[in-house]
């Protein structure tokens, strides 16, 4: 996949070892910048990068950059994940769960991060937070139908029916 650096500092998606499915994105974080944050009251904070880092409030959301832009084949999209590390270690999280970068995508990819712990969190340059993969993509046409679909398994109901 083709990847354009539209930061001079940005460094390239690497993956972990053969065996990974999934490359590993970092964070680019240029000293003396501000870094868009929200806080737990959905207020903008603007976070400046000292020293080639930001601190992450408990509840605060971050648009962490990664100065890459990535060049997605059609028919492709990429997901994005929390490195499992990260989640752990640090207490932070994606505020989407999985972030879905598509094709026609042709901006900055960030890092969109929520601090989920009661502790500050730093974040540096260079930092591996998150974990990407390219996906397929299937579309479908959507048709109106005039009954509901009728039931295909023995499951009856919703959350919490399938067992204990």
């Amino acid at each position: 996949m083709n990847v354009f650096k539209c930061r001079p500092n940005a460094e390239l998606p690497t993956y972990g070892t053969t065996g990974s499915a999934c490359f590993d994105v970092k964070a680019c974080l240029t000293t003396g910048e501000r870094i868009s944050g929200y806080d737990a009251w959905n207020k903008k904070v603007p976070l400046a990068v000292k020293n080639g880092k930001i601190t992450i409030q408990p509840m605060q959301r971050v648009l962490i950059p990664t100065g890459l832009i990535f060049d997605i084949p059609d028919g492709h999209c990429m997901e994005m994940f929390i490195r499992s590390s990260v989640a752990t270690k640090k207490g932070l999280t994606l505020v989407n769960s999985v972030g879905i970068i598509d094709s026609d995508y042709v901006e900055e990819t960030h890092i969109i991060v929520h601090n989920v712990s009661d502790s500050l969190c730093v974040v540096e340059h260079g930092e591996r937070l998150a974990q990407c993969r390219l996906a397929e993509v299937v579309t479908s046409d959507f048709n109106e139908i005039k009954d509901a679909p009728v039931q295909k398994t023995d499951r009856d109901g919703g959350i919490g029916s399938t067992g204990v």
